[in-house]
Formats: C-alpha cells, structure tokens, sequence
C-alpha cells in the first residue's frame, strides 16, 4: 500500500460531507517542501468522487485535518472519474498522520502558472462542458492562482426546488484578462466571514470585495459531472490570504 503525502490546500463544503484536495509534497533535507502535482482522496464507495465524512479525517489523536497541513494517508487505488484525473481511494481504516505545515506566506510560491482556468468561448464562464473535457481540455481539475478584482455577491431568494428561500454566495474575479462569474464559493472561511451580511429575504443580492484587495490566492476545483448537461461547474474551495489570517481564524 502506497503512502501519500501531501498538503491540503482545500476542505470544501460538499453534500454529506467535505472535499479535501492538496498537493503532493516531498519533505527535502534541509527540512524544506518540494510540492508536486495535485491528488484528491475519496472514499471508496465505488463512485470515485463521494464526500469526505468527519470521522475519514482525523488523526490518531482525534483532531481534524487543516488548510496547510502536510498529511499522510494510504493510498489503495486510483479512482479517476471524468474530470477528476486526481482521485484516489485511500484507506479509511487507518488514521491519518500530519507530518508538518506549510507556511502560509508559501502560498504564492506554489501558484500554478495555467493560462486559464477552463475557459471556453461562448461558455458561462462559471462551467466547463462534457466536451471540453471529452477532447483533452481537462489535464487536471484542481488549480491554485492569483485573481484580481476578486468580490462576492451574497444573495437570499426563493428556491422553486426546495421550497423556500436560499443564501447563497458565489465569486467573480479577472484573470489573465478574462472575467469569470458566478463561481460558487465552498470555502468554509469564506462563508463564515460573510454569514450575517445576506440581504433579507428576497431583497436585492449584494456584492462585496474582501478587505485585503487583491492579495490573496484561490484554490479552484472543477465539480463532477452535473445535471441533464453534464457539465462540470468551477467551485471556489479556498481563499488564501498571505499571512494566514483567513484560515487560521475563520476556518471551519
């Protein structure tokens, strides 16, 4: 069984559970971390991309893992489903083991250097389309960058689905000249920072940046395939800022 190590740079909201996501990291001699490609663990339950329950995890001392913990889990089989090359199954009987932290003023040293997140002409550029992915546009589903103008808009409306009003926050923010728009945001921090500023129900959305103008780093995750269309739609996991402020004191 073959050990992963690597950072968590995301522990999303997702139905039932969590999603958690990172890099794998290699710790050097001289007590510094080479940071690789992206995995993502998943139970194994057979979909390859089911939620992280609380209890899948923990540690041996029962503390949860966090933002920027470098963790170590077994790995039991690959599990990549469409859209989602990182997935892996790990093994749920074993606790896993944090081997140290990153800084969090590291965070701008492990950008990645993509051109665009996904972006399709005449798409909305909060989605990726099964065809996109069908002919190679996606090589990994998980991205860490560098927006600006990056604001969320807060909103409480009626949902015909559900039956009853709704908050909800989603992100738009400019990179490498293109504006994406209406991504929704599962980062936990996020969501507790602007938990008492929805509008009342039914009244107009609001929009807000955050305080830090544009020094932060987001990490973004492409969603399984949805719905009657099949899309993929691009999730806000986490927001960074670079002295650790946002996660160390917001994170859920």
């Amino acid at each position: 069984m073959e050990k992963i190590t690597f950072v968590v740079l995301a522990k999303s909201y997702k139905p039932g559970g969590r999603c958690i996501a990172g890099k794998l990291a290699t710790l050097q001699g001289n007590n510094t971390l080479q940071i690789g490609s992206w995995v993502r663990p998943v139970p194994n339950d057979g979909s390859g991309h089911a939620s992280l329950t609380e209890k899948m995890y923990r540690y041996e001392d029962g503390s949860e893992a966090r933002i920027l913990d470098v963790v170590e889990v077994n790995e039991v089989s690959k599990a990549e489903v469409p859209g989602q090359p990182e997935n892996f199954v790990f093994d749920e009987s074993t606790p896993w083991k944090k081997i140290t932290s990153l800084r969090a003023d590291s965070i701008t040293n492990i950008l990645d250097p993509v051109e665009s997140i996904w972006h399709e002409q005449g798409v909305d550029t909060n989605i990726v389309t099964a065809l996109y992915d069908q002919t190679g546009g996606i090589t990994q589903s998980l991205c860490l960058i560098k927006p600006s103008s990056f604001v969320v808009t807060l909103s409480h409306d009626y949902n015909d689905y559900e039956g009853k009003f709704k908050k909800k926050i989603v992100a738009s923010f400019v990179y490498e000249g293109v504006r994406y728009e209406g991504l929704s945001v599962t980062c936990p921090s996020t969501r507790r920072i602007f938990t008492n500023q929805y509008p009342a129900e039914g009244e107009d959305a609001i929009t807000l940046p955050l305080k830090k103008g544009d020094d932060y780093a987001i990490c973004i995750s492409l969603s399984p395939r949805f719905g009657g269309a099949q899309n993929h739609y691009k999730l806000v996991t986490t927001v960074f800022d670079y002295d650790g402020y946002l996660q160390g004191t917001f994170q859920a």
